[in-house]
């Protein structure tokens, strides 16, 4: 219980900090995204941390494999959607081909069972990582889990976009100094 709140305490200053220092950048900082995206990687990996240790709040000994499964599971969706993107690609470029011979029926077919077999080895890894991620949790944060799975990205979007409109204001004049009380001046 201790290490849980240990864990959380570590997590809530690199919070605390991005909502209190974003204002604080210069105007003339760019967006993180335009040009430094190393540091918007960063800060969505933080984010994401940050909101599945609030949402399943595991204890000490579950957080690393947690985070390890959790990791896991978000790289396989990458490799899905860039493999699913190549693979429709091949389909677009395949589905008004004429089929006149062997060879083409035999391509199309290929990449047609390429695209379910891609399809079918996500869903059996994807349901892997769900079971050891399901071993490492209590049924109650099973349940946290599963929510958070569903609605993350729809927060992290929010929480992002609410960052960059900061940075905005901050860098437009429009925001108060929180330490001071007074306009943010550039």
């Amino acid at each position: 219980m201790k290490y849980r709140y240990l864990l959380i305490l570590a997590l809530l200053p690199v919070a605390l900090a991005l909502v209190i220092l974003i204002p604080r950048i210069k105007a003339e900082t760019p967006l993180p995204q335009r040009k430094n995206p190393k540091a918007m990687t960063e800060l969505i990996e933080t984010l994401k941390i940050w909101k599945l240790v609030n949402a399943v709040d595991p204890t000490s000994d579950q957080a690393v494999p947690l985070l390890a499964k959790f990791n896991e599971l978000e790289e396989l969706k990458a490799q899905y959607r860039q493999e699913y993107r190549r693979a429709m690609k091949q389909l677009e470029q395949l589905k008004d081909a004429e089929v006149d011979s062997e060879t083409k029926r035999a391509e199309l077919q290929a990449a047609l069972n390429h695209f379910r077999n891609l399809e079918e080895n996500f869903i059996e890894q994807r349901k892997k990582t769900n079971e050891a991620i399901n071993q490492i949790l209590t049924l109650e944060q099973q349940v946290k889990f599963k929510v958070f799975i569903d609605s993350y990205r729809r927060d992290l979007k929010k929480t992002l976009l609410t960052l960059i409109a900061l940075q905005d204001s901050a860098s437009k004049g429009k925001l108060k100094d929180l330490n001071v009380g007074g306009t943010v001046s550039r």
